[in-house]
């Protein structure tokens, strides 16, 4: 703990930190709520459930295409960054419109980008670090990133409650995302060879294996 507070660490820290308790907030309390909002907005009970299923599938689907650009660039912050503004971008759609090729679209929206850069920022957390403290990193990122995940239903809750109306909910999700994607470009970029590099190192450990 005290070599993540260390300076050289402090800055790439707290935007860790803050932006993984900003991405979970996101998630959790847009899917926790997702069903309900939907059938408030006209859609059909098995439809609505059917949101949460596309959002996870397409967080898969989300994750891949960000570790593998990820990969092949090594601009990995500004990549989650603009994951998370295109999310943030497509829950913020759901405050005009609602139609339900917007709300399909959206929210798969929502699942590709938010969720998808949260997968990629736990390998952007494990390689801002030396190697002797990547563990603590991590499992401190997921921690205070959980205390989003609790608060994410429970604040998304209160505001429907309140405005009875869930635009409130998608404003609140929809900056959050951004700020998430803006604040994690204060980390320190880590370092990382190039893909060229890579193949390079792959092929020596090929050919230094003894033949069989």
């Amino acid at each position: 703990m005290a070599v993540l507070l260390q300076s050289k660490y402090r800055r790439t820290t707290f935007a860790i930190w803050a932006s993984a308790f900003l991405s979970l907030f996101c998630i959790f309390g847009l899917s926790a709520w997702i069903p309900t909002v939907m059938m408030q907005r006209g859609e059909t009970f098995a439809a609505s459930f059917g949101f949460g299923a596309l959002m996870q599938i397409m967080s898969f689907v989300g994750g891949l295409a960000l570790g593998h650009l990820v990969d092949r660039s090594g601009n990995s912050r500004g990549l989650i960054a603009t994951w998370w503004a295109f999310g943030g971008l497509a829950v913020l759609s759901l405050v005009v419109l609602n139609v339900h090729i917007v709300n399909i679209t959206s929210v798969a929206a929502a699942g590709f980008f938010i969720i998808g850069a949260q997968f990629v920022l736990n390998n952007f957390t494990a390689a801002s670090y030396e190697t002797g403290v990547r563990a603590t990193a991590v499992g401190m990122e997921l921690g205070v990133a959980r205390v989003g995940a609790i608060l994410g239903p429970f604040v998304a809750g209160a505001l429907q409650q309140y405005y009875q109306s869930p635009t409130p909910m998608f404003l609140s999700i929809g900056v959050s995302a951004i700020a998430a994607g803006m604040i994690i470009l204060l980390a320190r970029q880590p370092a990382s060879a190039p893909i060229s590099s890579l193949e390079e190192a792959a092929g020596l450990r090929k050919v230094a294996q003894p033949a069989s």
